[in-house]
């Protein structure tokens, strides 16, 4: 059965974009058919560590596969592009995170969908609601729209050119 998954892409080390175009191809071959791109947004490094900048951006994937094996190939696919976990909101090269898996809600130590702080984030937020505004969070019971207008976040997110 084949599920939507909405991902997110992120980065702030190397040349972003040029990795965002190098990612496609591979969440293609390994997870499913991108359907929708978000615009790419710049927005403040979220976290305690100063950093540079992000780049930001959503897709849509249509996948047969389970979450557990999204989440596998996603890691991977962020191995292969530098990514080095070595600290919490650390600047990175490639971030990918599930973000929603259709309607599924699973709490596990390893793999959390909805991704548990979407509410509170407006550069997952501001790209989600411009691809599915009207997408309804499977917890919270509200729209990217009305979760957007709610966000306390007060960093900047910005459409990059």
């Amino acid at each position: 059965m084949t599920q939507h998954l909405f991902l997110s892409l992120g980065g702030n080390l190397g040349n972003t974009r040029e990795i965002f175009e190098g990612a496609y191809p591979l969440i293609e071959k390994k997870i499913g058919k991108i359907s929708v791109y978000s615009s790419i947004y710049q927005t403040e490094a979220w976290g305690p560590i100063p950093q540079a900048d992000f780049l930001n951006q959503v897709v849509l994937v249509s996948t047969s596969l389970k979450p557990e094996a999204c989440l596998t190939e996603l890691l991977e696919i962020e191995r292969q592009f530098g990514r080095e976990r070595k600290e919490r909101w650390g600047p990175r090269t490639l971030d990918l995170d599930i973000l929603y898996y259709g309607d599924v809600i699973i709490a596990e130590s390893d793999l959390s969908i909805p991704h548990p702080r979407i509410a509170e984030r407006k550069f997952i937020l501001t790209p989600l609601a411009e691809i599915a505004p009207l997408f309804e969070d499977p917890v919270l019971r509200k729209s990217m729209m009305a979760l957007l207008a709610a966000c306390a976040d007060e960093s900047q997110v910005n459409r990059s050119v």
